[in-house]
């Protein structure tokens, strides 16, 4: 279960407009801003959680906090303002998660977002309530104790991967692998660079194939895949299993990921990364693999599109892929990153237009407002 999403799904889109009201921001900003002030939560969350206590004080938060305001959100936003006993009790758990550091996560945060820092402390408040009222209904629902939730909050460390690298460091997360000695730490980002070199090493051979004969492809690439796992393991993961059982499951964990998006994900169907000049994935870091799944998935929408519904749920699609833009941190990009998301981008917005241009004019009625915005959303976002 993802918790990110369960967040999500507790508030309406009535409710977004009134969070949007009291920042004085667009849907678009406040859905973005919304999702990132609450990851940073939960960040904090399953980092507390990390260990025996910390998850013990996050049970006893969960406990006491009154789950049936996410059924009066509506009221309690509404009026002259959130109510003051709700927003106290946000800033209660505030204090329990992030305690001496608040002040300079706050501080992080709202330049990150583009919020004055008490507007980014009111709205931390409120959402505080609302994300540790889901924990708890969680926890009443599946009936957990402090260990099971301490586990349950350990799972969700993939849910906040939308989130950039350089927020949660500032954030003081980091990669959320808390319970990962330095040692782990170096180990893991070396597998999962091995793996990466692995993959890649993997898709060219696999295309070298698929131009001498296609039937080769579906023998030979899952052969890569587990040979670079086997080296990664013997390279890496045994050396770390004295480290400890828990420090031995993150990690496959995070080379399962790293192979996963070398050799399978990396791609955009009806656009061929390497025949963009210079470009890297490398460079573009948290924030690649966020745009070339965005992006697949709309060029690969336009592909048997033949009806006003399909082209709806494409459109909504191509909103939300709008809307997650500005929390990829392209802007925050190294020169290199940028070079070469810009090199990306240019290449989308080129297929994407053809793709439209494919198209009736119901469906292009339909589509042509949404891919013009996210068009000027993408050109704007590097400068």
């Amino acid at each position: 279960m993802d918790l990110m999403d369960m967040v999500k799904g507790a508030v309406s889109k009535q409710i977004m407009g009134q969070i949007g009201g009291i920042l004085g921001t667009d849907e678009k900003k406040t859905k973005s801003v919304f999702e990132t002030a609450s990851g940073s939560i939960l960040g904090g969350l399953i980092k507390k959680a990390g260990n025996p206590q910390g998850a013990r004080d996050v049970f006893d938060m969960a406990q006491k906090q009154d789950t049936g305001i996410l059924d009066k959100l509506g009221d309690i936003l509404g009026g002259d303002g959130p109510d003051e006993s709700f927003t106290k009790s946000g800033g209660g758990i505030l204090d329990g998660v992030f305690g001496s550091n608040q002040t300079s996560m706050l501080g992080t945060l709202a330049k990150f977002l583009g919020l004055k820092d008490n507007m980014m402390g009111s709205l931390m408040k409120i959402l505080a309530p609302i994300v540790m009222a889901v924990i708890g209904k969680h926890i009443k629902n599946k009936a957990l104790d402090a260990v099971g939730l301490g586990s349950f909050l350990g799972e969700q460390k993939k849910s906040l991967g939308f989130m950039p690298s350089q927020l949660t460091e500032g954030l003081g997360f980091g990669n959320l692998l808390g319970n990962v000695s330095d040692q782990g730490k170096a180990a893991v980002g070396a597998a999962v660079g091995a793996a990466h070199k692995a993959g890649d090493a993997g898709r060219a051979a696999a295309n070298d194939a698929a131009k001498a004969g296609g039937g080769l492809v579906k023998l030979l690439l899952p052969l890569l895949i587990l040979a670079a796992l086997a080296f990664v393991a013997w390279k890496f993961l045994l050396p770390m299993i004295n480290g400890g059982v828990d420090k031995a499951k993150d990690t496959v964990a995070q080379v399962g990921d790293g192979i996963k998006d070398a050799a399978g994900g990396m791609t955009i169907p009806g656009l061929d990364l390497d025949g963009i000049e210079g470009f890297d994935m490398g460079s573009l870091g948290d924030a690649g693999p966020q745009l070339v799944k965005g992006m697949g998935g709309i060029t690969s929408g336009f592909e048997g599109l033949k009806d006003a519904a399909g082209a709806g749920e494409l459109a909504t699609k191509i909103k939300d892929f709008t809307g997650s833009i500005d929390g990829m941190g392209l802007a925050n990009l190294p020169d290199a990153g940028k070079a070469s998301a810009k090199g990306l981008i240019g290449k989308f917005i080129e297929t994407i237009t053809g793709l439209l241009g494919g198209q009736g004019d119901g469906i292009k009625g339909i589509l042509e407002p949404v891919v013009n915005a996210l068009k000027a959303k993408l050109t704007g976002v590097l400068g």
